[in-house]
């Protein structure tokens, strides 16, 4: 039998979870937003005086972001793929179900109820999940690189 109490609280906590999710997605924007200004003035710098680039910065660009989004295909590819199992166990109850050839007992209707609602809301937390780890690699991403290069910033440059 399902619980309304249990299924409202499912429902707030992916809400939580998709808040949070969108929180990072704009702590990420913002981050980004750092890491292309710094870059772009190392880049400007390594015009004009291309002996003094910061070619270790010019280095990670591309490692670290084939890196971060390469974690996030494969987080969405792990949810993805769990997503699609619990989909195919309802569809296989729906199908069982359909061919019985007889109308469900109140019993087999209720246990049906009870497996579609725990199905619809298992569907909403894998997708708030989905969502979640797959911004998570990018967040860490340009979180650490806006703070590394504000503190890098920060101190001045021998030369």
């Amino acid at each position: 039998m399902t619980d309304p109490f249990t299924t409202w609280s499912r429902m707030v906590a992916v809400g939580l979870d998709l808040q949070t999710t969108w929180l990072r997605s704009l702590e990420t924007v913002q981050a980004s937003q750092t890491v292309i200004a710094a870059r772009t003035d190392k880049m400007r710098d390594a015009a004009t005086s291309p002996m003094q680039a910061d070619l270790a910065e010019f280095g990670r660009m591309v490692p670290e972001k084939l890196d971060a989004f390469g974690r996030s295909a494969g987080a969405i590819a792990r949810n993805t793929h769990a997503i699609h199992g619990a989909w195919m166990a309802q569809m296989q109850r729906v199908g069982l179900m359909m061919m019985s050839g007889r109308m469900p007992t109140v019993q087999e209707a209720s246990a049906f109820a009870a497996q579609t609602t725990d199905y619809a809301l298992g569907a909403i937390s894998a997708s708030a999940k989905l969502s979640k780890d797959a911004l998570a690699p990018v967040h860490r991403t340009a979180i650490g690189n806006a703070s590394r290069l504000k503190h890098a910033k920060a101190r001045p440059v021998k030369g």
